[in-house]
């Protein structure tokens, strides 16, 4: 039972609080759009502190040794993901959805290098499993990222009536 106790929360927990904040403020409507901009919030910000800043030598070994400077890259996408983060909540959200994706493609051979070389990677010898569900999940937060910000294309009156 606890085992499902924190991929519950994961899932739950940001519907739940989407939901809260419609109830105290009338005139935050809930939005699945919210949603996922929170799941892209959560997943930009943790990660991108947690993994590239606080802890950037496990996302320094998804970087082929060919590229310098891997350490500063590391660095500089954590502050990119956290800049993606707050930007979210923006006027620029569309935008910043949009160069989300285009970032998410980017770096997917990153991802897929960490994939293929996971048995040597020493940080995820106790979870070689993240790697392998890393890749596919890239599809899922690609559609967060079209999803979350398609509210504000309809804003914009991009979208189709």
């Amino acid at each position: 039972m606890s085992k499902l106790l924190f991929p519950a929360a994961i899932i739950l927990g940001p519907i739940m609080a989407v939901f809260v904040v419609s109830l105290v403020i009338r005139a935050a409507k809930f939005r699945w759009a919210n949603v996922a901009k929170l799941y892209l919030t959560l997943l930009f910000g943790g990660i991108g502190l947690y993994g590239h800043m606080l802890h950037p030598q496990s996302v320094v070994e998804l970087i082929p040794p060919v590229f310098p400077f891997r350490t500063f890259d590391s660095y500089a996408s954590g502050v990119l993901e956290i800049a993606f983060a707050l930007l979210l909540w923006t006027r620029y959200a569309r935008i910043t959805g949009l160069v989300i994706i285009a970032y998410l493609v980017l770096v997917l051979p990153f991802n897929i290098y960490g994939w293929t070389i996971a048995s040597n990677v020493p940080s995820y010898v106790n979870s070689p499993n993240y790697l392998w569900v890393r890749v596919p999940m890239q599809a899922v937060f690609i559609a967060f990222a079209w999803f979350g910000t398609l509210g504000d294309r309809r804003k914009a009156g991009l979208a189709r009536s």
